[in-house]
């Protein structure tokens, strides 16, 4: 069986999970439940774009738009969604996973997209929009080296801070790479900082790659290092590895 990271690795088939409830700052958000809330007569007014299940964006779908932020409902995948939730910039982002176990290996990030006006009316399946802040990889310091087995060691909670020189306005959230959970959130204050160019999602990963994404065989080791797929990671001193 394949294997493919989630922003972790996870495997196509037997690991699932998604975010359910968001800390920006220290207010508490739900996010999309896909067992639940496709049921709720008023629907549900989320800040998460609708997804349909908690699998995985497969190998097959990496170069589609269900690629950006999940596959969506009724065949349709990367809807906008009308509402918003507000966080300072610079912020610390906690997300509540649920309950992850994985035995299989890979990295955790983090991207930001400026929708530049609503994000009601910005797909993000377009264009070097996607903007990684954060990532945690491989780290043989670590007494679980990588990001993903060790998320279920800490609560299978992920924590981020956003950046703090952020010019305000709308942005989708997204953590995840085949688990992808895409959130619109307004930041509010911070700085004039606009988000430099970053990566395409559907365009930055390739099902045949074999070095970032496809790990079942990759020996990681000091002498033969992990580097993440998606890109070097921005924030407020600029571009870091």
């Amino acid at each position: 069986m394949k294997s493919v990271f989630l922003t972790t690795l996870l495997p196509l088939v037997s690991a699932h999970g998604y975010v359910q409830q968001i800390y920006l700052g220290s207010s508490l958000v739900d996010a999309w439940n896909p067992y639940k809330d496709p049921q709720k007569n008023p629907p549900a007014n989320k800040i998460t774009r609708i997804f349909k299940d908690n699998g995985p964006v497969t190998d097959g779908l990496f170069t589609t738009d269900a690629i950006t932020c999940n596959i969506g409902r009724d065949g349709v995948n990367n809807v906008p969604v009308t509402a918003t939730a507000s966080v300072a910039a610079g912020s610390t982002v906690r997300f509540l996973w649920t309950d992850w176990q994985s035995d299989h290996p890979g990295p955790v990030m983090t991207y930001l997209a400026d929708c530049k006006g609503p994000c009601s009316g910005f797909s993000g399946s377009t264009g070097t929009v996607w903007v990684k802040i954060d990532q945690a990889g491989y780290d043989a310091s670590q007494s679980v080296p990588w990001a993903s087995k060790r998320l279920p060691t800490i609560n299978s909670t992920w924590t981020v801070q956003l950046p703090k020189s952020i010019k305000a306005g709308e942005y989708i959230l997204r953590l995840a790479q085949f688990y992808p959970n895409c959130h619109q959130i307004t930041v509010t204050g911070g700085g004039s900082t606009a988000l430099p160019t970053g990566i395409a999602l559907p365009g930055a990963y390739q099902a045949n790659d074999k070095k970032s994404i496809f790990l079942e065989y990759r020996d990681i080791s000091a002498t033969n290092p992990y580097t993440p797929p998606g890109g070097p990671v921005w924030g407020d001193n600029g571009w870091s590895s």
